[in-house]
């Protein structure tokens, strides 16, 4: 349809509507609008992230942050990491040298042995929103107490440093996770949520803990897992599915700060894993991760995905028989890549009619939805 046919037709709705109609065509037209900048901006980004994060390894080595420069006297201080201990009635700041045993005096009077701990990105910590979230859902749900890993001291500013720290952190987590085993922590029922850096911590962990333990932690849950300098490189550098006995992923900003390679056991792509609805900042769709998740907590039927071989195939109905919910839900034992679409207002969830491709991405399209 060329612009002034479309013109002639907004001017017919326009003439035809009632006041309640013109309001939502307006509100179609702003958000048909955002989608198309959005859909235009994106593989720019794309291109530039891309060829940032495959050059990230030379620009490391260049600046002096690489993992090997920075090993010995070069090291961060870990002894700046604290554990943030959570119930519903306080909030416990420990300093994670001295966690292990707070931990176990604490968390010897919990019934559940459940042991969830979350891992935060760049720049953030656990005051903020994301943690807030994700804490306040598994309360809600019933659970004793849920933790953060605090490294806001160490990845903060300075992202290229900070993507060599994430080494260094998980490290310093797992000595922790291992201590509090030689307690009598069930390390199945170790259960790390790691967002955008956090996740790629959570994998180091995984991996250091089975260097000390000769065990498996029992899941690490990656939300949107950091994509520069993590796309180009080898998987023993990032987090994969081997970090622990099962690893589920969700991706929301897949190619910008994002990372767009399935990495888990089951990997989930909302609305094509890259910009997500009522989006126009790549950090609105990277936060989605753990917005969609805090859900998932609350209401494990809230996103059920269907298992396709890539979006292409899920906006077409080629997929196979196989659901899976995502988020917290997801059953161990998942595997392979999962689609499904989702809403754009809070809390998100489109149910089943998230399992069928529905294109409303056009401006003429949407307005049609009014009358129909």
């Amino acid at each position: 349809m060329n612009p002034q046919n479309v013109i002639s037709l907004l001017v017919a709705f326009f003439s035809l509507s009632s006041a309640q109609q013109k309001d939502q065509i307006v509100d179609y037209i702003g958000k048909g609008i955002q989608r198309e900048i959005v859909a235009a901006k994106l593989p720019i980004v794309e291109t530039i992230a891309t060829v940032g994060s495959s050059q990230c390894k030379h620009v490391k080595k260049l600046v002096g942050v690489s993992y090997e420069q920075l090993q010995g006297e070069n090291e961060p201080d870990l002894n700046q990491l604290r554990i943030f201990y959570k119930n519903r009635r306080s909030a416990i700041n420990l300093n994670i040298s001295e966690a292990a045993g707070w931990l176990r005096q604490a968390r010897q009077y919990e019934p559940d042995n459940r042991f969830i701990i979350f891992v935060h990105g760049f720049t953030d910590n656990p005051t903020k929103d994301s943690f807030t979230n994700i804490s306040s859902s598994f309360l809600k749900n019933n659970h004793n107490s849920v933790l953060a890993l605090d490294g806001s001291s160490l990845i903060r500013w300075l992202y290229l440093r900070s993507t060599t720290y994430v080494r260094f952190i998980g490290r310093s987590l797992a000595e922790l996770l291992a201590v509090l085993v030689g307690f009598g922590q069930d390390p199945s029922q170790i259960h790390i949520i790691g967002h955008s850096l956090g996740a790629h911590i959570a994998g180091f962990t995984g991996k250091t803990f089975q260097e000390l333990t000769r065990r498996n932690l029992g899941r690490i849950s990656g939300l949107d897992p950091a994509g520069p300098c993590f796309s180009h490189v080898d998987p023993e550098l990032r987090l994969k599915h081997t970090d622990a006995d099962f690893v589920d992923v969700i991706h929301t900003d897949a190619g910008v700060y994002g990372i767009k390679d399935a990495v888990g056991h089951a990997d989930y792509f909302p609305n094509s894993g890259a910009m997500q609805p009522d989006c126009v900042l790549q950090t609105c769709s990277h936060s989605r991760a753990w917005l969609l998740y805090g859900v998932s907590i609350l209401s494990p039927d809230s996103f059920p995905a269907v298992r396709c071989a890539d979006w292409d195939a899920f906006k077409k109905g080629q997929c196979e028989k196989e659901i899976s919910y995502m988020g917290y839900p997801a059953k161990p034992g998942t595997r392979g890549q999962y689609y499904l679409q989702t809403g754009d207002k809070f809390p998100y969830s489109l149910g089943k009619d998230g399992l069928r491709y529905v294109n409303n991405e056009g401006i003429v399209q949407s307005i049609g939805n009014i009358f129909g």
